[in-house]
């Protein structure tokens, strides 16, 4: 039995675990679903915003061109359509910088976005694209356009990962503090007309401050130019403190980290190229990783060349259309640019975005609340299992000692039952008969007193017993049971002392407690010697009963409590109080949360309980 219930707790975890796991999943995959849900209307409607913002802001630009125009036309000084007034190139730019301003940034980290315009021919005016050239004016001071040029049509996704890195590395450096010149400078070269893209430098500058600096006069081996950085103000780190004072930096070292050459332009057509600062535009720069997802993305980058809209006649925009594979949320909007009345552009604008992330990302701190909670509430009901096969095992084990203690018990007095039955039987010293029947019924009521122990034992363990709750003395409880003993303290001269200093009072079974006090007693009354002593003292807290006597082993003292431990055979009869005894008064003691000790003192035995 005992093996059947270690292996049931061996194999009881495993199953609770696996059912808390999938609870956990069930519950946590359940929620995730919910807020991605959640993501996917609030992403869609900011992108329906975005578009929209796009398509009202281009009509409102295209409408007052078109007025321009007209007005020109009526002065004589133009035409419709005037290339003076909104050039293609114009229109490209333009539509080109409004796309960039409303997806730069979004806001929401997981929503990426991108937009390409068309002519009313379907032809490719502008889209979205990392970019590097003159940004801050599409004309240089020679007069020349020096891009913006789209990263995307010259480098593959590798070697504009490799430059983008230094990017990054120069906003970190430069991040919060614009007193600090930039450490690295990008540079391309073009074509005299600046049309062409020829080369990208990426240089790492080394900056010095001072006088010496100055005198160095390094000159930039690329640019021929002595480069040097002046600022309006700085902060003394150091100190914290803003002054008004400049501080004038000059480049003392440089040299290229990274390069690309433009495969298809000769050397000689890049020796008569100019070279010049570039500025880079990065989209979603906020990290590192968020760029490269974006960047990578072939969705919002896959416009094509010639557009296709399928807008129903009379429409302002066709809504949203939803590309998603699963994990990523995919849409896309196409509307039109609006003048008087009729459409002067098409625009198309997608969305890509990853709401399990983004829920995974929000649900990140309640899944491990639920981690906590789920373990904790599995170790709760495993250990509370656990208890339940302790003692389960324990009433096992406690059954067989009660069965295998019976049977030793009994063996005794079923033996001379047996051997004074058969003296009867075959009529041997018929003048013993009548002590033969006299041992006969007194070793009945000995085995009776025995099962009446052991049905007391049952009931203590019982998990259906119900104390009964009133002020029990202990100073009147043991007067009261030390009269039962009267003729045998009499027979025995023993003198009983009472020290009552305070009374020791329980709320509990009186009956119970009794009978304890009763199987104390007697042990005091029976291992007592002739002329012997019972001492009994009560303080508050604690009560203490002690008789003189022969001492108790270190053996009997660590096993006094234990069922049907009978101690010193010498003992005779009187064994069975010891073994059943203590452990009777040991069992009902605890149930009224009284601690009971035995030990030996000068003259004899004593046992306390306590409170």
């Amino acid at each position: 039995m005992n093996r059947t219930v270690r292996r049931k707790k061996r194999k009881f975890w495993k199953p609770v675990a696996a059912g808390f796991m999938a609870l956990y999943l069930l519950t946590m995959g359940l929620a995730t679903y919910l807020v991605k849900e959640k993501y996917i209307d609030e992403y869609a409607q900011a992108f329906e915003e975005i578009a929209m913002f796009l398509i009202n802001t281009a009509s409102e630009k295209e409408t007052g061109v078109r007025t321009a125009e007209t007005e020109l036309a009526e002065k004589g000084t133009g035409g419709k359509d005037s290339e003076e007034v909104w050039g293609e190139e114009e229109r490209a730019e333009f539509y080109q910088e409004l796309i960039y301003g409303c997806f730069r940034s979004t806001g929401k980290q997981e929503m990426k976005g991108s937009a390409a315009v068309y002519d009313t021919e379907g032809k490719l005016l502008a889209r979205s694209y990392d970019a590097i050239g003159d940004l801050a004016s599409a004309i240089s001071t020679d007069g020349q356009k020096n891009g913006p040029f789209a990263l995307d049509d010259y480098l593959s996704f590798e070697q504009k990962e490799e430059m983008a890195e230094y990017y990054w590395k120069e906003r970190l450096t430069a991040e919060g503090n614009y007193t600090i010149p930039e450490k690295y400078r990008f540079l391309i070269r073009t074509s005299s007309d600046g049309k062409e893209l020829y080369d990208i430098i990426v240089q790492e500058l080394t900056w010095e401050e001072g006088r010496e600096a100055e005198e160095k006069q390094y000159v930039d081996p690329l640019t021929g130019s002595i480069n040097s950085y002046e600022t309006d103000a700085f902060i003394d780190y150091e100190t914290g403190t803003e002054t008004d004072e400049s501080q004038v930096f000059y480049v003392t070292d440089s040299h290229v980290v990274w390069e690309w050459t433009n495969p298809d332009v000769q050397e000689g057509q890049k020796a008569k190229g100019k070279l010049q600062n570039a500025s880079v535009k990065l989209s979603y720069m906020e990290t590192f990783e968020e760029w490269r997802r974006w960047s990578s993305s072939e969705y919002l980058h896959g416009y094509p060349e010639k557009g296709e809209f399928y807008i129903e006649e009379g429409n302002v925009y066709r809504g949203l259309r939803i590309d998603s594979d699963g994990f990523y949320y995919r849409c896309r909007f196409q509307g039109k640019v609006w003048g008087d009345d009729n459409p002067y552009a098409y625009i198309e604008v997608r969305m890509e975005e990853r709401p399990w992330i983004a829920a995974f990302d929000y649900m990140k701190y309640v899944f491990l609340a639920g981690v906590v909670l789920a373990v904790g509430c599995m170790v709760w009901i495993v250990r509370a299992f656990n208890r339940t096969y302790d003692r389960q095992m324990a009433l096992e084990a406690t059954r067989r000692d009660l069965t295998n203690a019976m049977a030793h018990e009994l063996k005794t007095p079923l033996g001379i039952i047996r051997n004074f039955a058969e003296n009867l039987i075959e009529h041997n010293m018929e003048e013993k008969r009548d002590y033969y029947l006299a041992q006969i019924i007194g070793q009945t009521e000995e085995m009776d007193h025995l099962v009446a122990d052991m049905i007391e034992i049952a009931k203590l363990d019982s998990e259906e017993l119900a104390l009964k709750k009133e002020n029990v003395s202990f100073a009147e409880l043991i007067r009261e049971q030390m009269e039962r003993f009267a003729p045998l303290i009499e027979e025995k001269n023993l003198q009983v002392q009472y020290r009552v200093e305070a009374d020791l009072q329980i709320d509990g079974d009186r009956e119970y407690l009794a009978k304890a006090v009763w199987n104390l007693l007697s042990n005091a009354v029976e291992y007592n010697v002739p002329d012997g002593r019972i001492i009994v003292a009560v303080k508050e807290g604690w009560c203490s009963i002690e008789n003189t006597g022969a001492h108790l082993s270190e053996e009997q003292i660590m096993h006094a409590f234990d069922l049907f431990y009978t101690g010193d055979k010498s003992r005779g009869k009187m064994e069975r109080h010891m073994g059943l005894g203590l452990f009777l008064a040991k069992k009902i003691f605890g149930l009224h949360g009284v601690e009971l000790m035995i030990g030996n003192t000068d003259e004899g035995v004593r046992v306390v309980m306590r409170r």
